[in-house]
């Protein structure tokens, strides 16, 4: 992935390369999700491309507290030959943070017990409820956090891997 990295500046192009690998190597039932973004300083702040594969959407949060998507729903890499991703482009002002985060997060939920219960999953909006809700906080202030919500919505227990990343550009003093 990083030799054609250096070859493509299309974080897509780049997954169909790597798409196109896994398919090649067919040694079992090999396949991933992956997002991939690059990032260019600007005067402004930040400006980037973004292409999912079979990923969660990133989320932004924007300086006033607001959050939004962004990203394209891709196709999952090393099963079809013929997939659909896309790269999204997007800017990064002072005070707006990028998350980047596994299904882990949006898909936890508290351990299964012997006495039948219902088992929410945290879900996307909860997720973008509580992004939205560190403001003031520096990017690893804003994954302590959110990690410290989603072990109290799932009991401290974990389903599936969970990774959080931050990027937050720093406001203007």
């Amino acid at each position: 992935m990083r030799a054609e990295a250096a070859q493509h500046l299309s974080p897509a192009a780049v997954f169909q390369h790597l798409n196109s690998a896994l398919l090649d190597q067919r040694k079992g039932e090999r396949f991933l999700t992956a997002v991939y973004a690059t990032f260019r300083a600007t005067p402004g702040g930040i400006a980037g491309r973004l292409c999912t594969a079979g990923h969660s959407p990133a989320l932004i949060r924007r300086a006033d507290g607001r959050v939004q998507q962004v990203g394209a729903r891709g196709s999952l890499l090393g099963v079809l030959t013929d997939i659909t991703l896309t790269d999204v482009r997007f800017r990064l002002a002072p005070g707006d943070t990028l998350l980047l985060y596994t299904d882990g997060a949006t898909e936890a939920r508290a351990r299964r017990t012997a006495v039948p219960s219902n088992r929410p999953q945290f879900g996307e909006d909860a997720l973008a409820a509580a992004f939205a809700g560190c403001h003031d906080l520096d990017a690893p202030g804003i994954i302590a956090r959110l990690g410290e919500i989603l072990a109290e919505h799932s009991g401290a227990w974990a389903s599936d891997d969970t990774a959080l990343l931050a990027l937050r550009v720093p406001p203007r003093p």
